[in-house]
């Protein structure tokens, strides 16, 4: 069997290049020659703390972009040399930081000619979240083709998206401003509110101003009715938790970590929802924890979120990718390692580290 390299977690804190199978596509497989992966925060929990990681090695990646090499048999509306981009979530054979990647059709969608590859391949898992969320655990009923060409039931309900300077963040925004909704509260730096606005942000706000409290109870016109919580740390959890009320319904995305920042501290602890006796929300007050992980449960979703939804918004330009943080020098194992190293030390904002393949 032919082998290709691979940049996996091998033990506890150590990543480094290896040689793993090239596997043929069987089924609804597709075998991806990869040009670009993308990193987040997950990849640092995986290779610094062993975060869901089963067993070792573990290849990382949540993204990858490149051409079609071969597909599974059961596949006829991709053929080998189509560009496609994946959300590369599942087991190692799976995994974008690697040259060739062995996905499914349902987590794979066609790259139209007007998105480059290093565009696309910021997009999967941050589209897959915000679609879940919005869904799943706000409840809300999003079209299949954007824009909307009626209006939602809450189309002026006030919706709290705190920390949307994060890249997931910035796709919740779009996909609600595609979809009606006309009140999207919006906390980040100060540097990114132009773009958040551009993107479909209603309001924007400084979440280190000292009235941020009031700036949002007065555009929300009282309490905020749904949050989503891109941080999902302690610091963040207890500023929505002031905004909110009896009624209220809060998403957060996973894993609850201690402290303020994406990345915490080298001895942080995560959990896998909010601590009871670190609870900030008060009674009657709605937290679901989303688990992008789950979305193909979803049959409808399964089916359409990737492989036909993602390249409508992507051919239509309705749908901004992230800003891109490239690196493209050194070996491959260099270029992963010095983007582990932005994400694990907070100096990401508004980017998603891209790396080239191999």
């Amino acid at each position: 069997m032919s082998t290709h390299t691979a940049i996996a977690t091998t033990a506890l804190k150590v990543v480094k290049a290896i040689q793993v199978p090239t596997s043929d596509p069987k089924g609804d497989e597709i075998l991806i020659k990869v040009e670009y992966a993308a990193f987040i925060a997950f990849d640092t929990y995986q290779s610094d703390q062993g975060f869901y990681v089963q067993d070792y090695p573990q290849t990382l990646g949540i993204n990858a972009a490149g051409t079609v090499s071969k597909v599974g048999d059961e596949i006829s509306d991709l053929k080998a040399g189509d560009r496609v981009v994946a959300f590369t979530y599942g087991a190692s054979p799976q995994k974008g930081a690697q040259e060739y990647a062995l996905v499914s059709r349902t987590a794979t969608a066609k790259v139209p000619d007007n998105v480059s590859l290093t565009s696309a391949v910021t997009i999967p898992d941050n589209f897959v979240t915000a679609y879940w969320t919005l869904t799943s655990s706000i409840g809300f009923s999003l079209p299949h083709v954007f824009p909307a060409t009626t209006p939602p039931a809450e189309s002026d309900a006030p919706i709290l998206i705190y920390g949307s300077g994060a890249t997931v963040g910035q796709y919740l925004i779009q996909l609600l401003a595609l979809s009606g909704y006309k009140n999207v509260i919006t906390t980040a730096s100060k540097k990114h509110h132009d773009y958040l606005r551009s993107l479909g942000a209603t309001h924007t706000f400084d979440y280190n101003a000292p009235d941020l409290q009031t700036l949002i109870t007065e555009a929300a016109s009282g309490n905020v009715k749904y949050a989503v919580d891109c941080i999902t740390a302690e610091g963040s959890l207890a500023q929505i938790a002031k905004v909110v009320g009896k009624g209220s319904r809060v998403a957060y995305l996973l894993p609850v970590k201690q402290g303020n920042k994406v990345t915490g501290a080298a001895d942080a602890e995560m959990f896998s929802e909010i601590p009871a006796a670190n609870n900030p929300f008060a009674e009657g007050v709605e937290t679901v924890v989303t688990r992008t992980f789950e979305y193909q449960q979803n049959e409808t979703l399964r089916q359409k979120l990737m492989p036909e939804i993602l390249p409508g918004l992507l051919a239509s330009g309705d749908l901004k990718p992230n800003r891109v943080r490239l690196f493209d020098t050194g070996s491959f194992e260099e270029r992963v390692k010095a983007g582990l190293d932005v994400l694990r030390n907070n100096q990401v904002s508004g980017e998603k580290v891209v790396v080239k393949v191999p």
